[in-house]
């Protein structure tokens, strides 16, 4: 029987299948790990308050970082090009940079950026090499471990609550956290398993995925996680209608967009003096208030400018709290309990605007223009962004590190630019649109265009001069060259 050899292009293919299931394995094993790091952390058991101990953690977390990295370089490059960092985040990144020139400690500012710079590199670089439909799968999988573990950590040892100790505050006691750090952390990572299963579930079983809903909603609720709950409710809803959108529907959005300002406007206007009473109570929001006046008052002095990237909080005795407050905001707390806050305190309004426009906007945009993301995919990735919008409002996760909430915002934010880069859409069709503008055919078109109308505004037979009368003006010119010449 004769043997039959494989041809060239049989094994192009498969030596091509086979680099890209090592970087598929690759890229599993590197989001997992960053995965990790973002849910639990190196000391899962620590208090929430930041200390000089968990600042060498994060020292720790770095050099793990780092190695995730090189274990992403080993991945085969010959396969397929990577996918490359989002523009706009790479324009973040610059304008952070640049904050770090006059930061407070430049040293440490310029590290944290780092940190934040490799957590984004290294989800832009797992997505690209997984896809939309593996790395869903392999964050839900994380998800449903991490649940799992929560869960006997709660049943098995007293360190899944929160103890009676000098560092836990009296209000949070008896609260379940698992083997998270804080209760507000596991009642964010409870919050967004239920998205991840409520919307966009694949070929999930539908009994699978309402027992993980209802275990991760239990474990919710005990722990006593009152904003993540509350952004639950509204991220969820949000989801709910961006399923029914669609985007043949856009001219809507903008009309739409302008009477829910206007409305959010009204509303501010109206209860004013109630916000205002609530900001001025130094109990509200369980003492946030506190925090929230402080930095605003350092926003006001540093509009423009900032502290720095990350130079706010936790740098030493340089730390600029220090020269606000020496009360407990200064010695028990970490952060503003507010992202948009702790942005405009570290690189200033211009950053602030930038990294709303970037993390928000932007990718908004992109996913109310373009036809290639399908509905269920738009609710969960809509859903994910809402949540990220309001936990902001009393957390502070925004363009910060590995923190769970921005890591998962960044993951809906590549796969929303992976996956409008591939389809159709109107922000296609408006840059197909400009580059048809200034294509030479079409200026050719118009040069053509011009011709024809110049022609079809000549006079008409009816209005020619006949040819003989041509000919007897020119012999009457002609004579009467030579008489004026013969007079001369």
């Amino acid at each position: 029987m004769a043997t039959v050899l494989p041809s060239q292009m049989r094994v192009a293919l498969d030596s091509f299948e086979l680099q890209m299931k090592r970087r598929r394995l690759i890229a599993t094993i590197a989001l997992v790990l960053l995965l990790e790091q973002s849910l639990v952390g190196i000391s899962p058991f620590t208090n929430w308050t930041m200390t000089e101990a968990n600042a060498q953690g994060d020292v720790l977390r770095q050099v793990l970082m780092v190695g995730i990295l090189g274990l992403q370089f080993l991945a085969p490059a010959n396969a397929r090009p990577p996918m490359a960092v989002p523009i706009s985040l790479l324009v973040l990144l610059g304008y952070a940079l640049l904050t770090c020139t006059w930061a407070v400690d430049p040293e440490i500012a310029v590290r944290r950026l780092a940190f934040t710079a490799l957590v984004i590199w290294i989800l832009v670089r797992a997505i690209g090499d997984l896809g939309a439909v593996r790395t869903l799968n392999v964050v839900r999988a994380t998800l449903v471990t991490l649940l799992v573990v929560n869960y006997l950590m709660v049943l098995l040892s007293p360190y899944g609550k929160h103890m009676a100790t000098l560092e836990e505050a009296g209000n949070v006691i008896g609260d379940w956290r698992g083997i998270q750090p804080h209760k507000n952390a596991a009642g964010a990572v409870c919050a967004l398993t239920i998205i991840l299963f409520a919307f966009d579930r694949s070929r999930l079983p539908r009994l699978w995925s309402a027992t993980v809903i209802v275990a991760s909603l239990f474990f919710l609720i005990m722990s006593n996680s009152k904003t993540s709950l509350a952004m639950l409710v509204i991220a969820g809803a949000t989801g709910a209608v961006m399923q029914l959108y669609s985007p043949r529907n856009r001219s809507l959005v903008v009309p739409i967009g302008v009477m829910a300002v206007l409305g959010l406007i009204s509303l501010g206007v109206m209860y004013l003096a109630t916000i205002q009473n609530l900001l001025e109570d130094p109990g509200s929001f369980t003492g946030r208030s506190q925090i929230w006046a402080l930095l605003l008052e350092y926003a006001e002095a540093h509009l423009w400018t900032g502290a720095g990237y990350g130079s706010f909080w936790q740098i030493g005795a340089a730390s600029p709290i220090y020269a606000l407050t020496n009360d407990w905001v200064a010695v028990a707390v970490g952060h503003g309990h507010n992202g948009y806050l702790d942005i405009l305190a570290t690189i200033g309004l211009p950053g602030l605007l930038l990294t709303l426009a970037v993390l928000y906007v932007w990718p908004g945009v992109k996913l109310l223009y373009s036809s290639g993301i399908s509905r269920s995919r738009r609710g969960l990735f809509s859903a994910l962004m809402m949540f990220s919008l309001g936990h902001n409002m009393t957390e502070s996760t925004l363009f910060d590190r590995a923190l769970t909430v921005h890591v998962f915002l960044l993951i809906a934010i590549i796969l929303i630019h992976r996956i409008s880069a591939q389809s159709e859409g109107a922000h296609q069709a408006l840059r197909s649109r400009l580059i048809h503008l200034a294509d030479r055919r079409r200026m050719s078109f118009m040069r053509t265009r011009s011709a024809a109308r110049a022609r079809r505004d000549a006079p008409t037979h009816h209005e020619r001069v006949p040819f003989s009368a041509h000919v007897e003006a020119s012999a009457h010119q002609g004579a009467g060259a030579h008489s004026e010449d013969s007079i001369a």
